[in-house]
Parts: structure tokens; C-alpha cells; sequence
């Protein structure tokens, strides 16, 4: 086993439910949710299927669609397939909606920062990009887009088919779109210092 398996491996473990959590009160926040979350929102309206289950098919179809395209994914991809479709309905289990305004706020906030952190611990786990991040990566390998591109253009897409499936766009949903890079580098640097490059 090599040096920093055991941490990584938790850090991996614990990145899901903490994503999760920031997922559930993003959604239950009533301001609008992330786009990717705005379609399994729409998707799980569609066929009946949880949100949580929602969250995992896409997963799996994206993994699916990458691996066609030749990008591998790694062990961390995999386990975010079969947990993070779990911690997101476990989170909005336990999650109340429709708060009041400022409530709602509260949630959008606290959402963006959790899944800054569980972003953090995900990725210096180093044990592979998320099922989304591979199909992005897939997408600008076969069109020889730019990563930002690919990201762009796969954020857009999900978000229309979200409409169009009956989930909602809202001002969080802006929010959501201009924050999560920050907030998601934040949350990288809470863990880089403990991680080697190597």
C-alpha cells in the first residue's frame, strides 16, 4: 500500500456525504440549484426515479459515454457513481424545504461551501475525476475543445434538458454557475497543503 493510501482513501469516503449534504440544501434552498442538479431534479420528475437515483444513472451514463471516448475512469470515479446518488437523498431526507428567504439563502450559501469542501477532499484524494469531470474531459479530447469548452458546454446542455424535463431555474442557479469555481478552489486549498504532488 502506498504512503497516504489510508487518508486518501478516506478522504474519498468522506467527500460524498459532505457533497451530498451541500447538494440537498442547494435543492431545498427553493433559489435554484446547480445545473447538473437542476437536471436530475427535472429527470427524477420524469420517470419517478429519486433524485439520489437520478444523480446516480447520470453518473453511470456518463462514465459509460467516457469510456467509449477512451478516457478511463479511475477508482474514485467509480465509487462517486455508487455513493454520491445515496448521500444526495440521504441529505434531502433530512433536509426541510421551503424555508423563508433568508433561510433559503442560508442554505444556498451553506450548500456552495460544503460542496466546496467535499470537492477539497475529493480531489486531493487523487483517486480520480468525478463521472461529470471524465465526460468532460472526453468531450474536449473528441471535438479538441478546450477543457472550459467542454465544461461549458456540457453545464448548458444539462441545464436545458433540466427545463425541459420540468425542473427550475432560479437565481441560485446563477449564483450556483459563477461561485462554484471559486468556491471549489477554496476548498482544494483547505487540502493542498497536506498533499504531496507526487
Amino acid at each position: 500500500m502506498r504512503p497516504g493510501a489510508p487518508r486518501d482513501l478516506a478522504r474519498l469516503l468522506a467527500a460524498h456525504p459532505v457533497c451530498g449534504a451541500g447538494i440537498a440544501l442547494s435543492i431545498r434552498s427553493g433559489l435554484g440549484a446547480a445545473p447538473w442538479d437542476v437536471f436530475h431534479v427535472g429527470l427524477h420528475s420524469a420517470p419517478g426515479l429519486s433524485v439520489g437515483a437520478a444523480t446516480g444513472a447520470t453518473s453511470v451514463a456518463a462514465i459509460l459515454v467516457a469510456l467509449a471516448a477512451g478516457t478511463r475512469p479511475g477508482p474514485g470515479t467509480l465509487v462517486n457513481a455508487l455513493l454520491i446518488g445515496a448521500c444526495v437523498d440521504l441529505g434531502l431526507a433530512l433536509v426541510p424545504g421551503a424555508p423563508p428567504l433568508p433561510l433559503a439563502a442560508a442554505y444556498l450559501a451553506a450548500g456552495l461551501v460544503l460542496f466546496g469542501i467535499g470537492s477539497g477532499l475529493y480531489l486531493s484524494a487523487r483517486l480520480g475525476s468525478g463521472p461529470r469531470d471524465s465526460l468532460m474531459v472526453a468531450l474536449a479530447r473528441r471535438r479538441r475543445w478546450t477543457v472550459g469548452r467542454a465544461r461549458a458546454g456540457i453545464e448548458i446542455a444539462a441545464l436545458a434538458a433540466g427545463l425541459m424535463l420540468g425542473g427550475e431555474l432560479g437565481a441560485g442557479t446563477v449564483i450556483y454557475a459563477v461561485a462554484i469555481g471559486p468556491v471549489t478552489q477554496w476548498g482544494i486549498a483547505l487540502f493542498a497543503k497536506e498533499t504531496p504532488c507526487s
